[in-house]
């Protein structure tokens, strides 16, 4: 096999981790700061609060790999059907992160003083317009490294989906030597894409850094 093989095969897989994060990624990130919010000190209502702490403890007690197998293996088997591997895959992983997200997001929300939120509602804001003119704006700000670093997490996580034979770039790196018998060339090339994903990463951190306190001095 060619080098060129290699890297068009690579390149394939790549592209199947990046979807994969991206996909597990936006989700997560929706669905953290859903949670987020709604298990927040000041939003929390009784009703709700033993089962967004139970779900944010079963989402980080378990690991991402357990939770892939349960939900290609387990949730199957149990509901009788079929789920493809992908989607049992980015759905184990949205699980898994979306308890990091909400716990990220709710940390942030729980260190706003409590004076900006009943400022906003003697104004007369609602909930909603307080949370998305006022709190959000501050909080997302204070919270973005942590954000970007569950998300490059995240993406690390995606290695992960080989473990139920999806090519993605860890398993075509594995089915590559198990063809050629080479693993030096091979895992360092993997590795190095992945370097290359997690600069990308925390390039766009640093413009977004960048950006916010540049808003803050004007």
């Amino acid at each position: 096999m060619s080098m060129l093989v290699y890297k068009y095969l690579l390149f394939k897989g790549a592209l199947v981790t990046v979807a994969s994060w991206f996909c597990a990624g936006i989700l997560s990130l929706f669905f953290g700061t859903l949670v987020g919010i709604l298990s927040c000190r000041r939003l929390v209502s009784r009703r709700w609060q033993a089962v967004l702490k139970l779900y944010v403890f079963i989402a980080k007690g378990i690991p991402a790999y357990v939770q892939i197998l349960i939900a290609y293996f387990v949730i199957p088997a149990f509901l009788g059907i079929q789920i493809p591997g992908i989607y049992a895959a980015v759905g184990a992983l949205v699980f898994c992160s979306t308890g990091y997200m909400a716990e990220i997001v709710r940390g942030g929300l729980n260190s706003i003083n409590i004076g900006q939120w009943e400022a906003c509602l003697v104004l007369g804001y609602s909930i909603k317009a307080t949370l998305k003119r006022v709190i959000l704006p501050q909080v997302f700000k204070n919270i973005l490294p942590s954000l970007f670093g569950e998300l490059e997490q995240l993406l690390k996580s995606t290695a992960l989906l080989a473990t139920i034979g999806i090519t993605e770039l860890t398993r075509t790196g594995m089915n590559i030597i198990s063809r050629e018998l080479n693993p030096v060339c091979v895992y360092l090339l993997v590795a190095l894409i992945y370097l290359f994903f997690a600069a990308a990463l925390q390039a766009v951190n640093w413009y977004l850094d960048q950006k916010l306190q540049r808003q803050e001095q004007d």
